[in-house]
């Protein structure tokens, strides 16, 4: 699209109020930065937290104040998935600042032994359970997709097969780590590990010191349902970049150059407008009345009106101007179809 007819796209959208449509390949970026994004897993982990918690036979052990709490935060490799940034900033050009982002994956807690820590144990989760705590995820990510592409977007349509398609290792995911959660030997009088199996989420913004977050109680819950959702995340993730084509996410990227060009002009325009609304409408009070408008206001008042009255048909002079006049074959189209 050359820049004149990006133009007269961005004029269009900004006065007349028609917006483009996204094609398939925008909306698959979307897609990929929604499911992958920290605010949807934030989201994510309250609500299966809060599933976990509502199941029956739980049991709740206190740790003793001499027990030392120990976290391995995963032995698990990072790959390309966990490596990618959060957090970029840019300039006001839309340049990226460097060293601006940081890591998204492989940190740590940082526990408080000074408060009363508790271990979340349930060894009677069913099968049952599983599929529905799968359900409550996929739900989650599924809508907060829809409302951003539609419920009729191709790229829904993909991402429902992709879940579809990654429900039996998802479901296995879910059963190993509450199986890992359960196995937490507090026999010992001095120290308690609890292992995570996978990399956990960093939690700090990027300015401060890395931390998956402060833990005070419920350690083992958190680190669970955390390599849940990062687990089956990434599987969906890949999953749906394998169905798409898309070996990578990358953010469609905006010329804040050029938007600020392309604002600058519609501004110079509307006033270039407004002005030879005002002119047209004295010559024509003059021509009329054989006499100058009593005042100022009443000129105002009339290149107001004639200014709405362009504005009616900016949509068609728009439409003629990219067809390349009335007289061409995509001109008469235009007069058909604003008619």
């Amino acid at each position: 699209m050359s820049t004149l007819s990006r133009f007269f796209t961005f004029f269009q959208n900004v006065i007349v109020g028609s917006e483009e449509k996204s094609d398939d390949k925008d909306n698959i970026q979307k897609t990929l930065s929604i499911i992958e994004s920290s605010n949807t897993m934030e989201s994510i982990s309250v609500v299966v937290s809060e599933k976990i918690l509502d199941y029956e036979n739980n049991v709740i052990q206190t740790l003793n104040t001499n027990q030392k709490i120990e976290v391995d935060c995963g032995s698990y490799r990072l790959n390309s998935w966990h490596l990618e940034e959060r957090g970029k900033k840019y300039t006001w050009t839309g340049k990226e600042i460097p060293y601006s982002g940081c890591v998204q994956f492989g940190c740590c807690y940082d526990i408080d032994q000074k408060t009363e820590i508790k271990l979340f144990s349930n060894n009677q989760i069913s099968s049952v359970q599983h599929d529905e705590l799968y359900s409550n995820i996929t739900q989650k990510i599924v809508s907060d997709v829809e409302v951003v592409v539609g419920s009729e977007d191709k790229a829904l349509k993909v991402l429902n097969k992709a879940i579809s398609e990654s429900k039996d290792y998802s479901l296995s995911v879910i059963e190993r780590t509450f199986r890992n959660m359960n196995e937490i030997d507090t026999t010992n009088d001095q120290t308690v590990i609890i292992k995570s199996l996978r990399p956990l989420r960093c939690k700090n913004k990027c300015h401060e010191k890395p931390s998956a977050g402060r833990i005070n109680q419920y350690i083992n819950l958190d680190i669970a349902v955390e390599n849940i959702i990062s687990d089956i995340t990434e599987k969906i993730s890949k999953t749906f970049k394998e169905m798409t084509n898309i070996s990578s996410v990358s953010t469609k990227t905006v010329n804040i150059k050029e938007l600020y060009l392309f604002s600058g002009f519609t501004v110079l325009i509307i006033v270039t407008i407004y002005i030879i609304c005002y002119v047209v409408f004295h010559i024509l009070y003059i021509a009329l009345a054989k006499r100058p408008p009593p005042s100022e206001y009443i000129t105002h008042i009339g290149a107001t009106i004639l200014l709405i009255i362009v504005y009616m048909f900016l949509s068609l002079i728009i439409c003629l101007i990219r067809a390349g006049g009335i007289f061409s074959f995509k001109g008469a189209l235009c007069m058909f179809k604003h008619t």
